[in-house]
């Protein structure tokens, strides 16, 4: 129950990250005028990233050998 529900919270966090990306490459003109745009998108980029790597590993981790030998 736990791991389903970080896997969903995590599933959000990409989701979120994309349209925030998309927000900013497709609609500029949504966004603040006074903020650094490189180092703002790098920072989305970079939580985009940490977000599908944790999805990765926790998916590896539910589908593992491992795991369904300890079942």
């Amino acid at each position: 129950m736990i791991k389903e529900a970080l896997i969903k919270k995590v599933e959000a966090d990409i989701e979120m990250g994309k349209a925030e990306l998309r927000t900013f490459f497709d609609n500029t003109q949504g966004v603040a005028e006074h903020i650094d745009y490189i180092s703002t998108v790098e920072k989305k980029v970079e939580a985009l990233t940490l977000a599908q790597s944790k999805y990765r590993t926790l998916v590896a981790l539910y589908d593992s050998p491992l795991e369904t030998k300890k079942k």
